[in-house]
């Protein structure tokens, strides 16, 4: 099995890419995505080949259907960069927002609350649904730029002074 010296470079540029993603399942679909069709083989049936690539693609869209990814086309600020600082109690958070040419808060405090309209994860960039237990910007006056951002209960890390960050 000789390889060409294209392909190992391009091999290992795709190794060197997807050791920086921090999920292992994401890593092994995409390996499995990017691996040559000759690779490891001689000669394969089409059958066989067929049958591998049909795995591939419903093993990866089985994967994306239960694993969505943020969009920043739907999250409210696409631009602002969400850190959850500190959790006080299980109903606070200190939480970094700053977003280009908006506004920008380094401690501002969020409260759990209830969703009462439809949106989208600061956080996660997961749906909300009305009813659904989420952390909003606590309200003072004036209003926060950022008082219709919501984050969902179940994105908000549960350990206290932790960080978490998805959007930086």
């Amino acid at each position: 099995m000789a390889y060409g010296l294209g392909r190992v470079k391009a091999w290992n540029h795709a190794m060197t890419a997807l050791s920086k993603r921090a999920d292992p399942w994401s890593q092994t679909v995409h390996q499995l995505e990017t691996i040559p069709a000759d690779t490891g083989r001689i000669a394969p049936s089409q059958k066989t080949a067929r049958a591998e690539s049909a795995f591939v693609e419903r093993l990866t869209r089985d994967w994306h259907r239960a694993h969505p990814q943020p969009s920043n086309d739907r999250l409210p600020f696409p631009q602002a960069i969400v850190r959850v600082i500190e959790r006080p109690s299980s109903a606070t958070a200190l939480v970094y927002w700053s977003d280009p040419g908006n506004c920008h808060y380094g401690y501002q405090g969020w409260r759990a609350t209830t969703a009462n309209a439809e949106g989208v994860c600061s956080l996660s960039g997961m749906p909300i649904h009305r009813g659904d237990q989420v952390y909003r910007p606590s309200q003072r006056d004036p209003k926060p730029q950022n008082a219709a951002a919501m984050i969902l209960a179940a994105a908000m890390p549960k350990n206290e002074e932790v960080e978490a960050d998805v959007h930086g």
